[in-house]
């Protein structure tokens, strides 16, 4: 079967169904759809300036309530591909559709405000820091954006309680570890309770031993209701939390998998970037029975 041009695994029909969110007639609500996006950068200097196609023709969607994995290699596109669709860099081509509207004609103070319920969590975590800014002083100003009806230190300092930072909030940035700065991003969407959650790489820099709690923590604080990518090469941790997993390759959308069906007797991935990221995961397939 082919989906939204690309090819979709046995494990789309054998996996369970996700649990997507309805609307007052039954029908899916869709909280974000991107549709045949396309983005080029030149890259060089001339003569030697060549185009570099990031973004491909990728097309995915997320029901509202739905975790979704955006799993491929580095270099894969899937950074340029959740910024394009959140409006943070412009695309060539293509359809973006947010909280059911399309955005083609949204002005620079549109996107904005509609951040304050689309939250992304950058794979760099200083690009929501500020250097002379304490972090427990940073999430009291998000605090009291999102959560008005609590004293907004308070909010903070519970938020950094929960992801292990309770005594650093007077903690300037550079006095952080760059897991340690992961975690104070986290602090900040788990506050923000936004409807959309896209977290690009969000366990890097931490250790083994708490990436799987720290996700599970993220994953309950935003609630049932918001709809989460989680953006990754390392499929062992996606698999783990979310319903579905778009694979990205060369800026395209190569398979969707139901990550439930990955045990599934006779189930094989269909295209080698996905076999390679099971093999890095340590997923072996299961053996065939008959015939």
């Amino acid at each position: 079967m082919v989906e939204g041009g690309a090819r979709v695994g046995h494990a789309e029909h054998l996996g369970r169904s996700a649990p997507g969110g309805r609307g007052a007639a039954g029908g899916v609500v869709i909280t974000w759809r991107l549709t045949e996006l396309h983005k080029s950068f030149r890259i060089g200097r001339w003569p030697l300036r060549r185009i570099h196609r990031a973004v491909n023709g990728a097309s995915l969607a997320i029901e509202a309530g739905e975790r979704l994995g955006l799993v491929g290699p580095s270099g894969s596109g899937k950074s340029t591909l959740i910024r394009c669709g959140l409006g943070l860099i412009p695309i060539d081509r293509g359809s973006i559709q947010l909280f059911g509207e399309e955005t083609a004609r949204w002005s620079r103070g549109r996107w904005r405000r509609t951040r304050r319920r689309a939250q992304i969590l950058f794979q760099d975590p200083r690009a929501m820091l500020h250097a002379d800014v304490p972090i427990g002083a940073l999430l009291a100003d998000s605090a009291a954006l999102h959560q008005p009806e609590a004293p907004p230190r308070r909010v903070a300092a519970a938020a950094l309680e929960e992801v292990g930072l309770g005594d650093r909030f007077d903690a300037l940035p550079h006095e952080l570890s760059g897991g340690e700065q992961r975690r104070v991003g986290l602090a900040r969407v788990m506050l923000a309770r936004p409807q959309l959650l896209v977290a690009d790489e969000p366990t890097s820099g931490l250790d083994a031993a708490v990436k799987a709690s720290m996700v599970a923590l993220l994953l309950e604080r935003v609630g049932p209701s918001c709809s989460v990518v989680l953006v990754s090469h390392d499929l062992s941790t996606i698999a783990k939390v979310c319903d579905r997993v778009v694979v990205i390759d060369g800026g395209q959308v190569v398979e969707r998998l139901v990550t439930s069906a990955l045990e599934t007797q006779g189930w094989r991935p269909s295209h080698p970037c996905t076999a390679a990221l099971l093999e890095a995961a340590g997923w072996t397939p299961p053996e065939r029975t008959g015939p």
